[in-house]
C-alpha cells in the first residue's frame, strides 16, 4: 500500500519481464469505457479490441467486437469474437482486413 492507495500487479505471462502496477478497480476495460463516455459513444459504438494477455480482459468486455490474437491466453480466446493470426504474423492486419477496416 502506497499512499492510500491498494495497487494490483498484473503480469502478461510468466515467462515475460513485464508488469503493470494500477490502482485498484482500474483497468483496460475502465480505460475504454472513460474514453467512450469522453468522445460521447455508447458502449455499443463500433469499437474494436486487440489482446493476447489476462490484463486485456476488461478491455475485450468493455468493446463491441473482442479480437484475440492468434498467440493469446485460452481465458482471453474464451472472450473473444474473433481470434486473428498471432502477433508476429500480422493478425492485427488481418483482423482489421477481416472486419473492413483496412
Amino acid at each position: 500500500m502506497t499512499g492510500g492507495r491498494v495497487y494490483r500487479r498484473s503480469s502478461k505471462r510468466a515467462q515475460q519481464a513485464n508488469r503493470e502496477l494500477s490502482p485498484k478497480g482500474i483497468d483496460k476495460g475502465v480505460g475504454v469505457a472513460r474514453a467512450l463516455e469522453y468522445l460521447g459513444c455508447s458502449r455499443n459504438a463500433r469499437t474494436f479490441g486487440f489482446g493476447d494477455s489476462g490484463n486485456d480482459l476488461g478491455m475485450l468486455v468493455a468493446v463491441e467486437t473482442a479480437v484475440a490474437m492468434g498467440n493469446a491466453m485460452p481465458e482471453v480466446k474464451a472472450v473473444a469474437d474473433y481470434v486473428t493470426d498471432d502477433v508476429a504474423h500480422d493478425g492485427t492486419v488481418t483482423a482489421m482486413q477481416h472486419f473492413g477496416l483496412i
